[in-house]
């Protein structure tokens, strides 16, 4: 008797397709989200926020006139800023048009310099308004030691 021929056919099975497709459309999607991800990053980093460290840069360095070019901080202002609009800044060139800051600084102990420094920075994101504040510790005693002698703070 005869052993019936089997016809080698090249293909694929059903199982392998499927197989196949599903890792396909598994790396499509992960593809996919990981545009989606960037996008929303680009999005993000697009828009211009204050930097809330170059504003306690700021209120610790920003010099005043006189005092021998010596450093010092203004107590209690909101000092005029070319870059934020609600500080009087430039109309068209503000890079901030929609936000203002200002500062508190408070004396904890006036003997030794030591000051509790707040910043408020207030700005308009999609027509509502919104408040960041910060809030650090500064110790300066040059300031306590012109607090001291009798120095005007401004």
């Amino acid at each position: 008797m005869k052993m019936p021929r089997r016809i080698l056919s090249a293909g694929f099975t059903l199982a392998e397709v499927l197989v196949a497709v599903a890792i396909f459309a598994v790396a499509v999607f992960a593809i996919l989200r990981l545009v989606n991800q960037n996008l929303q990053l680009v999005r993000m980093m697009q828009q211009q926020r204050p930097d809330l460290g170059a504003l306690a840069d700021r209120t610790l360095t920003e010099p005043t006139e006189g005092a021998g070019g010596m450093l010092r901080v203004q107590f209690g202002d909101a000092p005029m800023d070319v870059d934020f609009g609600g500080n009087e800044g430039r109309a068209a060139g503000a890079l901030y048009p929609d936000a203002n800051w200002w500062r508190d600084i408070e004396p904890l102990d006036e003997t030794n310099g030591l000051y509790r420094v707040t910043i408020h920075v207030e700005e308009t994101i999609a027509g509502e308004p919104q408040e960041i504040i910060l809030r650090y510790l500064m110790f300066r005693p040059d300031l306590a030691e012109d607090d001291a002698s009798g120095t005007q703070t401004q």
